[in-house]
């Protein structure tokens, strides 16, 4: 199966945890956190769609400055989500500037701080020197924070000393398209490919699309096509879990989105050494991550933010997180 999400962890296990995720064939992406955002190009950058801040902490939010200035004379506007205060601290960032050049920019932030039954939305504009608008309150319905066609996000509020979202990435279920089907039956790649998928992923079986042939343009009901070229799965699912303390809270609420994960990014902060100071930081553990990974049935796991303490000591972190 060919994935739909290609994620990656920017700076490594050591670092700021960043995690960039590719929509494969949609020319979009999605980031969680954004701390050191350097080894992201430009063309990366400007394919953000979303970006989902797990806590205002410097190592998680530094760099939207970057992003911004790559981003800035673009129409399309940049979705943010983060936790209850987060409008305030991006606004705060943005009004530490002078914006009297952007007069005539389409770029808008639209901020969007998520709470525990409710969603409070805000837009900042380019050619408004980013002055908030005033928010709208939306009611939450479950984890869902972000909806569309072919992905989701859900995040529910963890426990760091502050509050601090934890993250799911998902597709309701993957279509794969047979290519040896479509060149059998005299098909040309095309975006009627992605259009077929959009409307398989809507529910909708009905109506007609163009499709390219050998033979010329034709037009094709959906239908047919689901029949003679789509298998579909299980949706993949990526889960983005840092800075929480090990407690039974935490620990419900993050299984109650993460089970079953295709890929685990979390974090193995300290050795179980420190076990006291990780709870009193309210950070984890390598063992604790591993322990979690386990109880979650992930399918993969990348371990990230490891301390600066355990630099010379990575190998020993990733032995604890695998219970060696």
């Amino acid at each position: 199966m060919r994935p739909t999400f290609l994620a990656r962890l920017v700076n490594g296990t050591l670092f700021d945890p960043v995690v960039f995720v590719r929509l494969l064939n949609q020319g979009r992406a999605i980031l969680f956190d954004c701390g050191r955002t350097g080894a992201l190009s430009n063309r990366e950058i400007l394919s953000l769609d979303e970006v989902f801040i797990s806590h205002p902490h410097m190592d998680h939010l530094m760099g939207l400055d970057q992003v911004l200035r790559v981003i800035l004379h673009r129409r399309q506007p940049m979705h943010l989500y983060g936790p209850e205060g987060i409008t305030d601290k991006v606004i705060s960032r943005l009004a530490s500037y002078t914006w009297n050049l952007t007069r005539d920019y389409s770029f808008a932030f639209v901020l969007h701080e998520v709470r525990e039954r409710e969603i409070l939305t805000s837009t900042a504009r380019a050619c408004e020197g980013f002055q908030r608008s005033q928010a709208v309150i939306s009611v939450r319905h479950g984890a869902t924070i972000a909806s569309h066609p072919r992905y989701s996000v859900d995040a529910v509020i963890l426990d760091h000393n502050i509050k601090c979202l934890g993250f799911v990435i998902r597709e309701p279920f993957h279509v794969n398209i047979r290519g040896d089907a479509v060149s059998k039956r005299g098909y040309r790649k095309g975006p009627w490919i992605s259009e077929l998928k959009d409307c398989l992923m809507k529910g909708g079986r009905e109506g007609h699309l163009l499709v390219e042939t050998q033979a010329g343009p034709r037009e094709i009901e959906v239908s047919e096509l689901a029949d003679e070229l789509v298998v579909t799965s299980s949706g993949q699912k990526i889960a983005y879990v840092t800075d929480i303390r090990y407690s039974e809270e935490n620990i419900a609420r993050i299984a109650g989105i993460a089970q079953g994960a295709d890929v685990l990014f979390i974090e193995a902060y300290y050795l179980s050494e420190r076990e006291a100071q990780a709870y009193e930081k309210a950070h984890l553990t390598a063992r604790q991550a591993g322990s979690l990974a386990r109880m979650l049935s992930a399918k993969k796991v990348v371990p990230m933010h490891i301390s600066p303490r355990y630099h010379d000591r990575a190998e020993e972190v990733l032995l604890e997180l695998e219970g060696v």
